[in-house]
């Protein structure tokens, strides 16, 4: 009997473990816009959102011709709403061996930026700066 009972307690501890794992974390809100370098659209690279510590995941969007929506991430689409630390790496888009997006056009450019709490569009531009002393890293390994 006391087997039973013990059983019974480890099935009810876990359902009410499990309660709310399903329940999405904070609310997503889309965010789209440009991001430019000396002038000329960003041919390739990211932009990483990372709200403050218990604000969420970092949420990652790539850049394609100058151009990033979050409507076009994989599963949840969007960023977390609120400050956020925006990091910035753009690539020339020409594909080759241990370069998946290309080579990089610039250092990354980190940045703090306020999301609001709906739609909106952010133009990023990259300081000509960064492009000065381009550290250029392998981004795949074949």
């Amino acid at each position: 009997m006391k087997i039973r009972s013990l059983s019974v307690c480890v099935v009810l501890l876990m359902l009410f473990a499990t309660v709310g794992c399903g329940e999405s974390g904070p609310k997503l809100v889309p965010i789209s816009g440009t991001v430019t370098f000396k002038g000329a659209p960003v041919p390739a690279g990211y932009i990483s959102f990372t709200p403050p510590p218990g604000g969420g995941a970092v949420r990652v969007i790539q850049i394609k011709d100058g151009k990033y929506d979050s409507a076009e991430m994989v599963g949840d689409k969007g960023v977390h709403p609120g400050n956020n630390t925006v990091l910035v790496a753009g690539f020339d888009g020409k594909v080759v061996k241990f370069y998946g997006q290309g080579k990089q056009l610039f250092n990354p450019v980190t940045e703090e930026i306020t999301v609001p709490g709906g739609p909106s569009t952010k133009a990023i531009v990259i300081p000509d700066a960064a492009g000065k002393n381009v550290k250029i890293e392998p981004t795949s390994d074949e």
